[in-house]
């Protein structure tokens, strides 16, 4: 029996030796084969991880709720460059040259979406899916098919997702409807078929005359509501929708800045929602105004009225007072 156990060990001994190693090995292949993607901010990453799902690791540097033009690097940053096969940007991003050189990856191959124009509206993420997943495909022609697969079906969620938010504006009957925007938001809401009467640029950038000109346009015509981008900043929006009396209402333009908008197609379903509801809330705000406007012009005809009650009473209580002392 000794014998027999001893046996089972060293078979068991030369197992662990060889099998050990091979999962190390099969590990090892693993992440040579797996390719890291660093985007610079949470839009690219999400259009990424709807292009390529296998073997990839897909990360982004710059906060969702930040300014890409106020951003700051941290060291963290340079580690997550360092270690990158691929960077995808805007190809604006006035802190990535410098990330670069500190990071001291020479390798790292880059994809720049500097023609898109905006990702807001549904016909420009269409583009710059394209374009990130042609690029990817010339740089990894061995998931090239999948690749297009990919990136056509998620063409077609966004398609569809575009449709319905235009029959749910049409249906909510926002169609047409006046309001003054942030200008990095103007086309979304002029793709919702609203009507922007003014837009305008960062608030830091706002002379105080502009500031003036945005208030008294707030101000003049059935502006029903103020749109401002959440990344540059909302207290001048609101100040405006105070003093006009239209609704403040809060877009974001990257997604995972603001709670159930983790994605592209969230965040503009988000911003829709948000649209719908301000210009609703401006309308009942607007009902009830005209409905207290009404209440006050009745009094008023009811004041008047026994005023002139009053006053004749008045005058015929005189000329009974003139006619008794005659007597």
């Amino acid at each position: 029996m000794k014998h027999i156990q001893k046996q089972k060990n060293m078979l068991l001994s030369i197992l662990v030796m060889v099998v050990l190693p091979s999962c190390f090995m099969l590990q090892s292949q693993a992440e040579e084969n797996t390719t890291t993607i660093v985007c610079t901010n949470s839009i690219l990453a999400d259009f990424t991880s709807n292009i390529l799902t296998d073997n990839v690791t897909i990360e982004y540097i710059m906060p969702a709720g930040v300014c890409p033009a106020h951003f700051d690097t941290s060291p963290s940053d340079v580690s997550l460059i360092a270690s990158a096969d691929m960077i995808i940007s805007l190809g604006w991003e006035p802190w990535l040259e410098s990330l670069l050189a500190s990071s001291g990856n020479t390798d790292v191959k880059q994809i720049k979406c500097s023609q898109p124009g905006e990702w807001n509206i549904p016909s420009g993420a269409i583009k710059y899916v394209e374009k990130i997943g042609d690029e990817i495909s010339l740089l990894l022609p061995e998931y090239s098919d999948t690749i297009q697969a990919n990136a056509q079906a998620y063409l077609t969620e966004i398609n569809g997702t575009a449709e319905y938010l235009q029959s749910i504006i049409i249906s909510n009957g926002s169609v047409g409807k006046e309001v003054i925007c942030m200008q990095w938001q103007k086309d979304f809401v002029e793709w919702l078929d609203l009507n922007v009467t003014y837009s305008y640029a960062s608030p830091e950038s706002l002379s105080v005359q502009d500031e003036l000109d945005i208030i008294n346009a707030a101000s003049s015509g059935d502006i029903c509501a103020v749109i401002d981008n959440l990344q540059s900043g909302t207290d001048f929006g609101a100040r405006v929708a105070s003093e006009s009396g239209a609704s403040h209402i809060i877009f974001t333009n990257f997604p995972g800045a603001i709670p159930g908008t983790d994605t592209y197609l969230e965040m503009i379903v988000y911003n829709t929602n948000q649209l719908m509801e301000g210009i609703e809330a401006y309308e009942y705000k607007q009902g009830g105004l005209q409905e207290l406007e009404s209440q006050i012009s009745e009094l008023e005809v009811q004041r008047n009225t026994s005023l002139a009650i009053a006053a004749m009473f008045g005058i015929l209580t005189c000329v009974f007072v003139v006619m008794y002392k005659k007597k």
